[in-house]
């Protein structure tokens, strides 16, 4: 499974008013009816092609068979969140996010005779509310939400060199793909488990992931099965700050850039339990305005460029007797930020995952996550020096399970806890029950 915010390139299927507790027990209540129905249905038409096939539309006949053969392979998935806003935050209200992808990976060697080189183009649509504006947080409760619209996210092309080992993509990317991404940490709906808040916050309109994308180059190099080095160089401004709608590509002499390199290992399941292990850094080479003025009603300066660094591991803690993918799981990552121009100085997440905990459903999903954003000190000083002073850091915590009912459809149950929302004294801590569905057609 992977989170819709995380999506890695070219992989088909894709890679994000009052307290109502009577109406939160209706969704629930419909959840449980529809698992069981789903489950009984599945148990008792296994035979049939619904139930078996690996797409709710199939193989169009045997358009999509074809296609693949000569080189095209499509991939669509949908994915819906429904989340209540239970308790404290900004507005106890339910919110609804979707997300609709389409995506198209191309081997050109197939199709036009390049060599080892394919092309790769990701739309999307999304529509809904995003549920952080209940809750009042910077962590994004669902790593999906976004405002309505819909835009070209991901369109590159990339060939590799050197019998595979080097790899170089130019084109519309999202770093978010392929730079700080956890596998473990894929089942969790919260954004912060995709890109650290360290780094996700930063930049005058992110930094080139999920909703908004850039166009950039990237190098991979791998000189052998376990180690990775890579390198990307993007627009320092993703999309159009002032237009937020549609596909977006906006080049300016004073956007900058945007650097990032990441270096990794990793040792496959195959040589015993899984482990990987990854450093990063990033940097912008624009103008940021600084965050803390010299003196109380003075303007703030300004300070050439920004960067920041992160380090993640992940693998296997426990596998079960005997099994392959059943066991538990971890994660940990951390990162810096300039706290000169950055409100969040620094970040840490970690969490567990176990796969197969109950007989006879091997492949379900349990984790346990924390994601905590703490704020530098700069914004804390430039807060109190305009009289709203904000606590230390926001944590969020979250308790999710994920079920595959079938080949093309799963559901997955969520709760968060979020503490210090916005780190604003004012709001109270935030409970929110979630569910999300996912369709592949």
């Amino acid at each position: 499974m992977t989170s819709a915010a995380t999506h890695s390139p070219g992989k088909i299927p894709l890679h994000p008013g009052r307290r109502a507790p009577a109406r939160w027990a209706a969704v629930a209540g419909s959840a449980i009816l529809l698992l069981a129905g789903a489950a009984g249905q599945a148990h008792a038409a296994e035979g049939d092609s619904l139930a078996t096939r690996a797409t709710l539309t199939g193989d169009w006949g045997g358009l999509r068979s074809e296609w693949a053969v000569s080189g095209v392979e499509i991939g669509i998935e949908h994915y819906g969140d429904v989340f209540a806003v239970v308790e404290g935050g900004a507005e106890e209200e339910t919110y609804y996010a979707g997300l609709l992808e389409v995506g198209i990976d191309f081997d050109l060697e197939a199709l036009l005779g390049w060599p080892a080189t394919r092309a790769f183009v990701l739309g999307i649509g999304t529509f809904g509310r995003d549920p952080a504006d209940g809750a009042g947080s910077v962590h994004a409760p669902s790593n999906l939400a976004n405002i309505p619209t819909g835009k070209v996210l991901e369109a590159w092309l990339e060939r590799d060199f050197m019998d595979g080992r080097l790899a170089v993509l130019g084109g519309l990317y999202g770093v978010d793909s392929e730079f700080d991404v956890k596998e473990t940490a894929g089942v969790f709906m919260n954004g912060g488990f995709g890109t650290g808040l360290d780094l996700s916050e930063t930049g005058l309109n992110g930094p080139c992931v999920y909703p908004t994308t850039c166009l950039g180059v990237r190098a991979r190099y791998q000189p052998d099965e376990a180690r990775y080095f890579q390198f990307a160089v993007l627009d320092g401004v993703a999309g159009d700050p002032d237009q937020p709608h549609g596909t977006q590509i906006s080049l300016n002499s004073d956007d900058g850039l945007l650097v990032l390199g990441e270096a990794g290992f990793q040792r496959g399941a195959g040589e015993g339990r899984f482990l990987r292990a990854a450093v990063g850094a990033w940097a912008y080479t624009t103008d940021f305005e600084e965050l803390l003025p010299p003196a109380p009603g003075a303007t703030p300066g300004e300070q050439s460029g920004t960067q920041g660094f992160y380090a993640l591991l992940e693998g296997d803690l426990y596998r079960e007797p005997g099994q392959t993918m059943e066991g538990l799981s971890g994660f940990l990552r951390i990162g810096i930020a300039d706290e000169t121009v950055n409100p969040i100085g620094s970040y840490a997440g970690a969490g567990l995952v176990y796969t197969g905990l109950f007989p006879n459903r091997a492949e379900d999903l349990l984790g346990l996550g924390v994601s905590a954003a703490f704020n530098g000190d700069d914004f804390k000083d430039a807060q109190a020096q305009a009289g709203a002073p904000v606590e230390d850091a926001e944590v969020a915590v979250e308790l999710t399970y994920w079920m595959p009912l079938l080949p093309w459809f799963s559901l997955q149950l969520n709760a968060q806890y979020i503490s210090n929302p916005s780190t604003d004294p004012a709001l109270d801590d935030a409970l929110l029950l979630g569910l999300r569905y996912q369709l592949t057609f």
